[in-house]
């Protein structure tokens, strides 16, 4: 025979709420008393009362209510069709997402951007000049120029044609994008080089700071230039880097102690 086990405030209740569920009176089933309930002192500590009541018939099986049932599954496969049906949306979606997500903008548009760099480029008088577009990765590219007779004249003196072609094709491609990337315009394997050239004067304007006693400065160079020569004495201790000034004219301290 199955018991079933209400609890409640008192006894009375417990055995009331029980017969209710059941749908059974008093003398169908037998009543045990598994705990009595206490009010407690001034109200603390109170206890509910539990009792368990078990049909006298062998053959009873609970009421139950099919309807509350009924509603329940009805609901749940309400649910679940919902989400079937949701799911091609939500999938569709999320794979419109992930592919935007994944879809590099520069890269998609780099045939306009080296087509438009490369009017100005033969514009200039460099009419045999050829662009190709480069991926560096992490969002840097590179437009290397090449097929040059002059390449000194296109590069300019320290690079400065080169870096205000570098100007124009990132404020070009801002049309395409608002999230981070980096064009550099290169020819010659200027960029390498010119690498090279700062980051060793990097290292000999330290030591003349050191040896003067006081700050060095020098001259202004663009944000890319400037970061090259604060990587270059990162490393080194007692070496202290500081920029100074407005665009264009922003220049570098540098300080060893």
């Amino acid at each position: 025979m199955e018991k079933y086990v209400y609890v409640a405030q008192n006894v009375d209740e417990a055995i009331k709420k029980g017969l209710e569920d059941l749908k059974l009176k008093e003398e169908q089933v037998k009543i045990e008393v598994e705990e009595a309930g206490s009010s407690g002192l001034f109200g603390l500590f109170k206890k509910e009362a539990r009792v368990s009541l078990t049909p006298l018939d062998n053959e009873y099986k609970k009421i139950v209510d099919f309807k509350t049932e009924k509603n329940v599954v009805e609901e749940a496969i309400q649910k679940e069709k919902i989400v079937e049906e949701s799911a091609p949306v939500v999938k569709e979606k999320q794979n419109k997402e992930k592919v935007e997500k994944k879809e590099d903008r520069i890269v998609a548009n780099k045939e306009s951007i080296t087509k438009y760099m490369t009017k100005i480029v033969h514009s200039m008088g460099f009419d045999t000049a050829i662009l190709q577009f480069e991926e560096e990765g992490n969002k840097n590219y590179t437009l290397r120029i090449t097929n040059v007779d002059n390449t000194s004249l296109l590069i300019g003196k320290r690079g400065n044609t080169l870096n205000s072609l570098q100007v124009l094709a990132n404020n070009y491609a801002k049309k395409f994008t608002k999230h981070y990337y980096r064009i550099n315009v290169d020819c010659d394997e200027y960029r390498d080089s010119r690498k090279e050239t700062l980051e060793e004067l990097a290292l000999n304007m330290a030591k003349k700071s050191k040896k003067l006693g006081q700050p060095v400065q020098l001259e202004p160079m663009t944000s890319s230039e400037r970061k090259i020569i604060h990587n270059a004495l990162s490393d080194i201790q007692n070496v202290e880097t500081e920029s100074h000034g407005k665009e264009p004219y922003r220049y570098l301290v540098i300080t060893a102690k």
